[in-house]
């Protein structure tokens, strides 16, 4: 007993237990470190990887989307010049055999053929154009069989001049729209403009606005029409089906 109160007495061997014990926590911190610094940085390099692939995914599926979008373009500006071109061909024949009756079997093939060809790339043209809730489509669509409509009409070369001059204006319409609506799909599809501001870059441009406006009435139109015509189609199947099933 007095041996161990005279060792903690002795200064050399406080500064030797101090030592001792200083060392020993020293030794424990670095263990630790050693330990939680390695988890800390796999926790960290694990965190990175994640923000990287997640990066990466969204940038790929923004690459896809984009291609996507540019291929639809493409393609859909190919159809609408197919589309044109076949209108622009058949009117000039319209003009010039405009109330001539009496076409030769050739010039009738001829106009058959010029006929089936607006009606083709009509119908190719609008399967690109869904309902939107913008009425874009809607309005494209709507020109595009307008245009086919008349055109394609077994009377068409008895028509009244001004029924013809009205189906070029609709085209020269068609075509205006078109250029600045894939402009506006341009852009979005190069990321230049989201695709909420889609809309508002479109109606900037005076002549989108300009066309809107003159064709709403005639759009409006063509939307009451259509609604008669499925009524009455509707009515017709039921009809049908309930005298079959009697």
């Amino acid at each position: 007993m007095e041996l161990l109160k005279e060792l903690l007495h002795d200064p050399k061997f406080q500064w030797v237990g101090i030592t001792a014990i200083a060392s020993f926590v020293a030794a424990g911190v670095s263990l630790l470190v050693g330990i939680i610094g390695p988890v800390i940085t796999i926790y960290n390099n694990r965190k990175i990887i994640a923000t990287q692939e997640k990066m990466n995914e969204d940038n790929f599926k923004g690459n896809v989307v984009s291609k996507a979008r540019i291929e639809w373009i493409q393609e859909v500006r190919k159809k609408s010049v197919d589309f044109m071109s076949a209108c622009y061909n058949l009117l000039d024949f319209i003009d010039v055999h405009h109330m001539n009756e009496n076409l030769d079997a050739e010039l009738q093939k001829e106009f058959f053929n010029l006929k089936n060809e607006v009606q083709k790339n009509g119908v190719l043209l609008i399967l690109y154009f869904g309902p939107d809730s913008n009425k874009n489509n809607d309005l494209i669509a709507f020109l595009v069989t307008s245009v086919a409509d008349t055109l394609t009409h077994k009377l068409i070369l008895r028509e009244d001049k001004n029924i013809i001059l009205y189906s070029r204006h609709k085209v020269e319409i068609l075509k205006e729209f078109l250029r600045i609506y894939f402009k506006a799909e341009w852009k979005r599809a190069n990321g230049e403009i989201a695709d909420s501001d889609v809309q508002g870059y479109l109606e900037t441009e005076k002549l989108y606005v300009r066309i809107q406006k003159i064709c709403k009435d005639m759009l409006e139109e063509h939307k009451e029409w259509l609604d008669v015509y499925y009524e009455f189609l509707e009515k017709k199947l039921k009809q049908k089906f309930e005298t079959k099933t009697s």
